[in-house]
């Protein structure tokens, strides 16, 4: 009858479900059953595993705790008869029922827990009690030794010292709970309990710096997944000292355990899930990843009409670049190497000519999408605004300029530079099967162009995530740092030209390897669908105007009506490689930021979100 009501939304659900519990109060069988499974389970049950682990992320680390989640999917684990988790799957045997067990309000708690026997507790009351004082101690033990993990502390070098109030925690909870233990009935000392939350306070306040410096340190899976679990132990010890207190001074402790038994039920019952497993644990280094690529979308977008011109010269530039590239990817074609070997060249034409490109402060205009994205996104200030929509004009017309940037650089070029081959010298960079190959290869209708230029999206918005990753684990790892200290290097550098290559590393490394990913990505991608025998390739707006323009110079005989064809549907291509790049990069730095899918169109439409 609950999972019946649960659909309905939460006030509902709960106007609900007090009249059911209302007019099921006189219901004895119904009453008896429920107390009888409650005596059962009190009196059978070892709470301390559930109290310690459900819930809490295992110290097995990220990918292994993933491996383990999902070979339990496969085949679940075995349960001791005793646990916890057998007991409550028998009552809320459906997947889902954690859901509607989440909805329950403070108020149906209490009415619940009417119809329980009130000497059921008492009866239990002393295995209660000494089962959660072993929970609170080996969950301060476990928080100590996270506290003083190598990894940690040399992150916040505070945390192993003299002082460090993971040790004054661990000693502070073992002195009151031990007392407690060995004298039976002993009131609660306020100082004793006031000093008990100030080190859980101090220790919690650690992690929060930990994030808070997430700019400044940087992050990393591990670093994030050792922090979720302190977090997740504070908070359970927490839980379990305000159960503990609120039984020593009588006061009722029933919203408290109502909250840890819907914590245990949803932990056993999610237990197994990756989604939100992985979401949860990967969101601070999407986080910062998105915010580096944020920060370097910015230098992409014009403001104003001088920062659109020099955005425009430097999309030339680009465009320049770009036509060696096609020029030097058609000679490498000529080598007539094996798919493997051709495609590891195309690659590392493409990488090394994007990676000249960014050091020469030169622009490709399908990039600009993967980094202005999060940068909309990263508009989004703390309290939940965002910019003018002037933003989102600004970045249309920056992307437009520099598109046209390129392509009024290499279509014309590449035509000239074959033309000039063809009518000087009597030779065609494409003879005629090439030609017509290019032309086709192109063409909206006739070919998966526009399929593989979403592709070819798609690879740009990774490559901007691959910067962000790199950028942040140059932080995280203190790449700068290390290479000013660098021991070869003292001896051969002076301590400014150490500064100055560390500089360099910090600013650029991660646009190098960004670019070279992308420059392979784009380069075996045909190849690599060809080998597998698969119709897998790429379509990019800049490199498609290339051949385009190639094709054109070195044969005068062409029908026009393709021709116009062919080039509307390179227009289509950079239309199709900028929509999917910006689209899936403000995807996903809308999911970093945990905008839902309504809060993260209205950011893209410029307008105010609510929290």
């Amino acid at each position: 009858m609950i999972r019946l009501i649960s659909k309905k939304n939460t006030p509902h659900f709960n106007n609900l479900l007090k009249n059911l519990i209302t007019s099921n109060a006189s219901n004895k069988n119904l009453i008896e059953e429920l107390n009888s499974f409650c005596d059962e389970v009190l009196e059978q049950a070892f709470l301390v595993k559930a109290f310690t682990d459900y819930g809490i992320n295992s110290n097995r680390g990220f990918f292994p705790e993933i491996l383990s989640r999902f070979k339990h999917k496969i085949l679940p684990e075995n349960i001791a008869e005793n646990e916890l988790a057998n007991f409550s799957n028998t009552l809320f045997n459906k997947s889902n029922d954690y859901l509607w067990l989440n909805k329950i309000n403070d108020e149906n708690w209490f009415e619940i827990s009417k119809l329980l026997n009130s000497q059921l507790l008492k009866s239990h009351s002393k295995k209660l009690v000494e089962q959660n004082q072993n929970a609170i101690l080996i969950l301060c033990n476990r928080l100590t030794s996270i506290g003083i993990d190598p990894y940690l502390v040399s992150k916040l070098p505070k945390a192993d010292d003299n002082d460090s109030p993971f040790f004054e925690l661990n000693h502070s909870v073992t002195l009151f709970i031990k007392k407690h233990i060995e004298i039976k009935g002993l009131e609660i000392n306020d100082d004793e309990l006031n000093q008990v939350w100030s080190s859980i306070n101090k220790c919690e306040q650690i992690f929060i710096d930990l994030q808070n410096k997430k700019d400044e340190l940087g992050t990393s899976l591990h670093l994030t997944f050792i922090v979720q679990r302190a977090q997740q132990q504070i908070e359970r010890i927490k839980l379990l000292l305000n159960i503990f207190v609120a039984k020593h001074q009588n006061k009722s402790n029933l919203l408290v355990i109502s909250h840890l038994v819907t914590q245990l039920v949803t932990a056993e019952q999610t237990k197994n899930k990756l989604r939100p497993f992985i979401k949860q644990t990967t969101n601070l280094l999407a986080y910062r990843i998105v915010s580096h690529t944020s920060e370097k979308g910015e230098h992409y977008i014009g403001f104003n009409k001088k920062e659109n011109k020099k955005l425009f010269y430097s999309s030339m530039g680009g465009g320049l670049i770009v036509v060696i590239l096609v020029f030097i990817k058609h000679f490498i074609h000529q080598l007539h190497a094996s798919l493997f070997f051709e495609g590891i060249l195309f690659g590392l034409n493409y990488g090394l000519g994007f990676v000249l490109m960014h050091l020469m402060h030169f622009t490709l205009a399908t990039k600009q999408p993967s980094m202005t994205a999060s940068f909309i996104a990263g508009s989004i200030n703390s309290n939940n605004n965002v910019k003018p929509y002037d933003t989102f004009k600004q970045i249309i017309t920056s992307q437009f300029t520099s598109l046209i940037g390129n392509l009024i650089i290499v279509l014309p070029v590449c035509f000239i530079v074959s033309w000039l081959s063809f009518y000087f010298y009597n030779h065609s960079v494409f003879n005629l099967q090439e030609t017509s190959s290019q032309l086709y290869s192109n063409h909206p209708l006739y070919s998966a162009s526009l399929i593989y230029a979403a592709i070819a999206g798609v690879l740009l918005s990774l490559s901007g995530v691959v910067i962000g990753y790199v950028d942040n684990k140059v932080v995280y790892s203190e790449v700068a740092e290390r290479v000013i200290k660098h021991p070869k290097l003292l001896t051969l550098y002076s301590f400014d030209t150490r500064v100055k290559m560390a500089k360099f590393i910090e600013k650029n490394l991660g646009a190098i390897i960004g670019n070279l990913f992308l420059g392979f990505c784009l380069g075996f991608a045909g190849n690599f669908g060809k080998f597998i025998g698969i119709p897998f390739d790429i379509r990019h707006v800049t490199i498609s105007s290339g051949n385009l323009g190639i094709a054109l110079g070195s044969n005068s005989q062409l029908n026009l009506a393709l021709v116009v064809t062919v080039f509307f549907g390179v227009i289509l291509i950079g239309v199709v490689n900028i929509a999917s790049s910006f689209l899936i990069s403000f995807i996903i730095a809308c999911r970093a930021r945990n905008l839902s899918w309504k809060q993260s169109l209205k950011v893209l439409l410029g307008l105010k979100i609510n929290a």
